[in-house]
């Protein structure tokens, strides 16, 4: 038991310490996430390793390490693949670093997304999992979620897609 003499400077200290510690998610910006490319590195008799390129960046003015990147990826609601990478990855003051992603998919699961394509024009895309950062403040967590469309017609044709960048 606490004698009545610290009580109050103990409480006073723990309630300081929650304060401040809620007050260091603040002061942390959260990294963003940006697809680049994507490709083939493996096939298998059951499945496919895929290769996810993104971009992270840092706009903090301080240093992150990413000390977990999971994340699953789904096309037109289906998932297809899904991973996590552990290794951490320092990414620099107000930087960006690109990161190969690797994707373990079964051709069952891939099927299911690609025969979502049938007859479309489009494919809706998702990507979505969690971030953990180590920095000055600790570990921090960043849920994430991506989407977006990809024009087919625009892939499979000869010529490049009008319009500006």
């Amino acid at each position: 038991m606490i004698k009545s003499s610290y009580r109050k400077p103990v409480i006073i200290l723990l309630t300081a310490s929650l304060l401040l510690s809620g007050c260091f998610g603040w002061m942390i910006s959260r990294p963003t996430l940006a697809i680049q490319e994507i490709h083939v590195t493996g096939l298998s008799l059951t499945g496919a390793t895929l290769t996810l390129l993104v971009e992270l960046e840092n706009p903090n003015g301080f240093g992150l390490t990413v000390t977990e990147f999971t994340y699953s990826v789904y096309l037109n609601n289906r998932p297809v693949a899904q991973g996590e990478a552990t290794e951490p990855i320092a990414i620099q003051r107000r930087s960006a670093t690109s990161i190969p992603l690797p994707l373990k998919t079964t051709f069952q699961d891939l099927e299911k997304g690609l025969k979502s394509l049938i007859g479309s024009d489009t494919v809706e895309y998702r990507i979505q999992g969690s971030l953990a950062v180590q920095s000055f403040l600790g570990r921090l967590e960043f849920p994430y979620s991506r989407t977006g469309t990809i024009d087919l017609k625009h892939q499979h044709s000869s010529s490049p897609p009008s319009g500006g960048a």
